[in-house]
C-alpha cells in the first residue's frame, strides 16, 4: 500500500515538474529575454520601437568605439564604460557586457574600446588620412564641434537608417544641436551614463535647520532662485577654528561656471537655432540673464558659500584632484547644496546622510518648466565621415541604440541610479523631469567667440555679464557668420 502511494506521488510529482517546465517554456516563445542573470541588471523583452534590423554575418569584424579618458587637461568626463570583457558586481558594466554579446552573435563581430589622451588630434589625423581605425566616436561636445567645424563628422541626417523619432534617440538633442537641417553629433541611449547638471542636497541639513525642502518647493511649483537663495543664506557656521575655511558649514559649494547652470536653468540660452537652423544670439535678450548673475554673485560672495576655486588644486587631500575632495566635504554635511553631473553619483554611495536630488531652479513661478543644460565636457555620439562601409556602421549603431534603451538604460537609470544611489522617489521623480527637458546649445559647445570661455564661464563674483557682452558682441556674431559660411549655411 505505501509502495503503491509513493508511486503514484512520485509520478504525479513528474507530471506537474513537466507541466511547469511546459509553461515556463510556452511563457518564454516568443519573448526575448536576457541571458545573463548578473546581480542587479533587469530582464528585458523587445518593445514597438525594435528597429528589427536583420541579422548580417560581417565576419568577425571589430567594432571600435574612440573615446576620450579622464585626467587629460580638460577636465572632460571620461567614458569607459562601450565594452566590458565579462558579467561583474558592476551593473552598468554587466548590462554593457550583455547588450554587446548580444549583437556580437547577431552581426558576428567583437566591441573594441580605444582610448586616446588627444581625441581631436587623433581623430583629425585618421579622417584625413582616408581611413578610420574606429567607427564611432564618444567625445566632449566642445570636442566633436571642433571636428564638426572642420568637417570631420558625418551627417548624421544623412543614414538612412537612423530613426531620430525614436527615443532613443534624444528628440532635444536632435532639433537643437542642427547645423541647417544636419546633425553631426547628438545625444542617445547609448551614453546613458550622463543625465545633466542636477543639483544635490543634503536632506539631513534640511532637517537639521529646519528648513523646507527643495522637494516640497518641488510640490507646490515654487521652487524658484529666490526659493534657493534662502535656502543657501540660512546655513553658515565657522569651522572649530571659528574660522570661515573649506571646511566650515556653508549653504552652498560652488565652481565658477555654476551661474551658467542657474542660467540655463531659468530659460537662458546663449544662442537658439533660427527656422534655418541658424544661431541667433539670444542670451541678452531681456533683463533674465543680469538678474540671474546677480542673483548668484550675491549668493556666492556671502559668508553662506564656498567656491572649488578657492581650493588650493596641489592640495588634493589624497583624492585625485579638489573635486573630488570637494564632493567629499558634501559628503561630511559640510554643504547643503552641490552641483555636479550624474556621473560622479557613484562618489555619494557611501554617504552616510541621505542626499535629494532636483533640477535647477526655475527663474520664477511664471516659468512654465524646468531646464537643466547638457554640459559641454560631457560626452554625446558622433561618427567619422571617412567609414569604409556605412550600412554596417548604421545597422550596428542603431541596434546599439535600441538594447540600450532595453538593456542599458534600464540598468543604469532604473536600477543603479535611480534606487542604488538616489534612495527616494522623489529623485526619481526629479530625474525623469531632468532627461526630458535637458537643454542643447550650439553657442555653448561651438564657443562662438568664446561666449562660453570668456562670459558665461567667468566667475560670477568678480564680473558683470551685460559689460562683458558688450565687449564681445561682435566678435560672437562674427565667429558665427563664417563658422556657418564655412557650413554652407551663410554668405
Amino acid at each position: 500500500m505505501k509502495k503503491t502511494s509513493m508511486a503514484r506521488l512520485l509520478a504525479l510529482l513528474l507530471v506537474v515538474l513537466m507541466s511547469v517546465s511546459m509553461l515556463v517554456a510556452c511563457g518564454d516563445k516568443g519573448k526575448d529575454k536576457d541571458k545573463g542573470g548578473a546581480d542587479g541588471v533587469p530582464e528585458f523583452e523587445h518593445n514597438d520601437e525594435d528597429p528589427k534590423i536583420a541579422a548580417e554575418d560581417y565576419d568577425e569584424y571589430e567594432f571600435t568605439f574612440i573615446c576620450q579618458p579622464y585626467g587629460d587637461g580638460s577636465n572632460s568626463y571620461s567614458v569607459n564604460y562601450m565594452v566590458s570583457e565579462e558579467e561583474s558586481s558592476n551593473v552598468l558594466l554587466s548590462a554593457v557586457y550583455r547588450r554587446n554579446e548580444l549583437l556580437s552573435e547577431k552581426y558576428n563581430i567583437t566591441f573594441k574600446q580605444q582610448q586616446t589622451n588627444d581625441l581631436v588630434t587623433e581623430v583629425r589625423k585618421q579622417v584625413q588620412g582616408g581611413a578610420t581605425e574606429f567607427d564611432m566616436i564618444i567625445g566632449s561636445c566642445s570636442r566633436l564641434a571642433t571636428l564638426a567645424r572642420e568637417n570631420l563628422l558625418l551627417d548624421l541626417n544623412s543614414v538612412d537608417r537612423f530613426d531620430m523619432t525614436k527615443s532613443y534617440w534624444d528628440s532635444n538633442a536632435a532639433e537643437q544641436l542642427l547645423i541647417g537641417d544636419k546633425l553631426y553629433f547628438t545625444n542617445c541611449d547609448m551614453n546613458v551614463q550622463e543625465v545633466a547638471f542636477v543639483v544635490y542636497f543634503n536632506k539631513q541639513m534640511i532637517e537639521d535647520y529646519e528648513l523646507t525642502s527643495p522637494y516640497e518647493y518641488m510640490e507646490n511649483d515654487t521652487w524658484t532662485l529666490d526659493n534657493w537663495k534662502n535656502l543657501v543664506m540660512s546655513v553658515s557656521k565657522p569651522d572649530q577654528n571659528g574660522d570661515y575655511s573649506e571646511t566650515a558649514t556653508y549653504g552652498t559649494l560652488f565652481e565658477r561656471h555654476n551661474s551658467r547652470m542657474f542660467l540655463y536653468g531659468s530659460g537662458v540660452r546663449a544662442t537658439t537655432n533660427n527656422a534655418e537652423g541658424v544661431p541667433e544670439i539670444t542670451l541678452m535678450k531681456d533683463d533674465k540673464a543680469v538678474n540671474v548673475y546677480e542673483k548668484c554673485k550675491e549668493v556666492f560672495t556671502s559668508k553662506s558659500s564656498w567656491s572649488i576655486e578657492d581650493m588650493d588644486p596641489k592640495d588634493t587631500h589624497g583624492y585625485q584632484d579638489k573635486y573630488d575632495y570637494a564632493r567629499s566635504l558634501f559628503c561630511q554635511d559640510l554643504y547643503l547644496f552641490h552641483y555636479e553631473g550624474t556621473n560622479i553619483i557613484h562618489q555619494f554611495a557611501d554617504m552616510e546622510s541621505e542626499f535629494g536630488i532636483v533640477p535647477f531652479p526655475k527663474y520664477d513661478t511664471n516659468q512654465e518648466e524646468y531646464y537643466s543644460m547638457y554640459p559641454y565636457n560631457c560626452a554625446m555620439v558622433a561618427i567619422p565621415n571617412a567609414v569604409d562601409d556605412i550600412d554596417r556602421t548604421a545597422n550596428i549603431v542603431e541596434d546599439l541604440n535600441y538594447y540600450s534603451s532595453v538593456i542599458l538604460k534600464p540598468a543604469w537609470y532604473d536600477t543603479l541610479l535611480s534606487r542604488r544611489y538616489a534612495r527616494d522617489d522623489e529623485s526619481e521623480k526629479s530625474l525623469d523631469i531632468i532627461l526630458n527637458a535637458r537643454v542643447y546649445d550650439v553657442g555653448m559647445y561651438y564657443d562662438f567667440g568664446k561666449i562660453r570661455t570668456e562670459i558665461l564661464d567667468v566667475d560670477a563674483r568678480y564680473t558683470n555679464i551685460s559689460t562683458l557682452f558688450a565687449r564681445r558682441k561682435s566678435v560672437i556674431e562674427t565667429d558665427i557668420n563664417v563658422t556657418y559660411r564655412d557650413f554652407g549655411l551663410a554668405e
